[in-house]
């Protein structure tokens, strides 16, 4: 009887146990959708794609440049193997002045402005699909300037080349004609469009629109997933830890994040509550490969397309090569567009970051938001954007003040305005997420400070220093 008593109890504190163990571990309902197998990561064959251009300038017959922050009718995309393979002769480039360059731009020609943080190499490398043995003669590539007559420039570093052993892309003038350009803003350089005479590059080169984008709107977003959405974590988590996830424990943060975690912190996911997936893996070190770009940024970019949804504005913004306890790798910047337009995060990540180590992932950080709709806007002001913008007397008094601080003797009279404006650089437009919507936004650098400002009502959103 005694032994019947004490097989009961052992059967039962075994029941209670287990059933603890399940309490304390995080265990999703067993649905048909959720793989308890990791899902399956099927391999690249082309990241050219993640090279994207910041803007693209057109210059047609009546030498009128009309300027696009996005792949205007996707040249970029289908004249990118001839530019590339082109490129592979770079090193065979004769040097020429930055006249002869833009006397070149001048009268039927495309300019892709390319992104500055990639270095040559990685942007030859990705855009050809194979490593890059040779050393370009210049850092980075600022832009590459094709012209009717299928000659190819570029400019980096301060320099200008033309490439000589080029196999000229003769449908360049094909391109030029089948644009609609007609009813495209023009875009003219700042010493034009004030008549600035003082012999001042960044004034000579920077281009301004000479109206408002009338069709330029905030849009309405969502997030892809957050600590709310039940499916939504499961299905991560599910990528995530593979058959390992009846494993895994699960806690909530203070500040609401969802937190999973496998072992002692060798594998750990948390969904923020504005939807930052953030993904931390220890290296396993019985399994370490030498860095290798291509091949580290395909898995980069598997693991951010496997881990969450498919982002199609996808592109590349830098690449560093990294060192974590004694072990090699590159860590990866990513950001994306909707409707074409770039989005920047003032507060936060806005895109994907990944830093993959001894040929492993460890770290992966995402945040990226769903195109819901367009909201309404009051009709826009027409006017030069500039001046529209200077013309508010808080936005003026903000950048005065902030040049005064950089220049000890300077003076605000009525020279100042011209003064600032021959300093004027690196003028976008781009979508600025300011967390439930993303904001059409005019964006330019005064020297080290980078303003952005409300394309719709021309207030002052925020400031940066570079």
């Amino acid at each position: 009887m005694k032994e019947t008593v004490k097989s009961f109890l052992l059967v039962a504190l075994t029941g209670l146990l287990v059933f603890l163990v399940g309490v304390l571990w995080f265990e999703p309902e067993r649905q048909g959708e959720v793989s308890q197998e990791p899902q399956a990561v099927y391999p690249i064959g082309d990241v050219s794609y993640l090279i994207d251009v910041e803007s693209v300038n057109i210059v047609s017959d009546n030498g009128q440049i009309k300027t696009f922050f996005y792949d205007v009718a996707n040249l970029f995309s289908r004249l990118k193997s001839q530019i590339a393979s082109n490129m592979l002769n770079l090193n065979d480039s004769v040097a020429i002045s930055a006249d002869d360059y833009y006397a070149a731009q001048a009268s039927n020609s495309i300019e892709f402005c390319l992104r500055r943080n990639l270095s040559t190499k990685a942007v030859l490398s990705i855009l050809n699909n194979s490593d890059i043995i040779f050393a370009p003669k210049i850092d980075h590539l600022y832009s590459i300037l094709l012209t009717a007559d299928g000659q190819i420039y570029f400019s980096g570093d301060g320099v200008y080349f033309k490439l000589q052993n080029s196999s000229p892309i003769s449908d360049i003038a094909d391109y030029l004609s089948y644009l609609n350009l007609a009813n495209k803003i023009v875009y003219t350089t700042v010493d034009k469009q004030f008549n600035i005479d003082q012999n001042i590059v960044i004034a000579e080169r920077t281009l301004l629109p000479t109206a408002v984008k009338a069709d330029f709107k905030p849009l309405a977003v969502d997030f892809e997933t957050t600590a709310g959405d039940e499916a939504g974590i499961l299905k991560i988590a599910s990528r995530v830890f593979g058959s390992r996830l009846n494993f895994v424990r699960r806690f909530i943060d203070v500040n609401g994040s969802i937190v999973m975690l496998y072992g002692y912190g060798e594998q750990a996911m948390k969904i923020g509550a504005d939807g930052t997936l953030i993904v931390n893996q220890k290296i396993n070190r019985r399994n370490i490969a030498e860095p290798n770009l291509l091949k580290d940024l395909k898995l980069a970019v598997d693991i951010i397309a496997n881990y969450s949804q498919t982002v199609d504005g996808l592109y590349l913004k830098s690449v560093a090569l990294i060192e974590r306890d004694g072990v090699t790798g590159y860590a990866f910047d990513f950001g994306y567009r909707l409707n074409g337009y770039q989005v920047n995060g003032l507060t936060g990540l806005s895109g994907a970051q990944v830093e993959i180590i001894g040929g492993q992932l460890q770290f992966l950080k995402r945040h990226c938001k769903r195109y819901v709709s367009t909201l309404p806007t009051a009709k826009t002001e027409q006017t030069l954007p500039i001046f529209a913008i200077i013309n508010k007397q808080s936005n003026y008094d903000a950048i005065i003040e902030d040049y005064a601080q950089n220049h000890a003797n300077f003076v605000v009279d009525e020279r100042a305005f011209m003064q600032i404006l021959a300093n004027l650089a690196n003028f976008k437009l781009l979508y600025v997420d300011d967390g439930n919507r993303l904001l059409a936004a005019y964006s330019f650098d005064i020297e080290d400070n980078r303003y952005y400002f409300d394309a719709n009502n021309f207030t002052l959103i925020a400031k940066e220093v570079n």
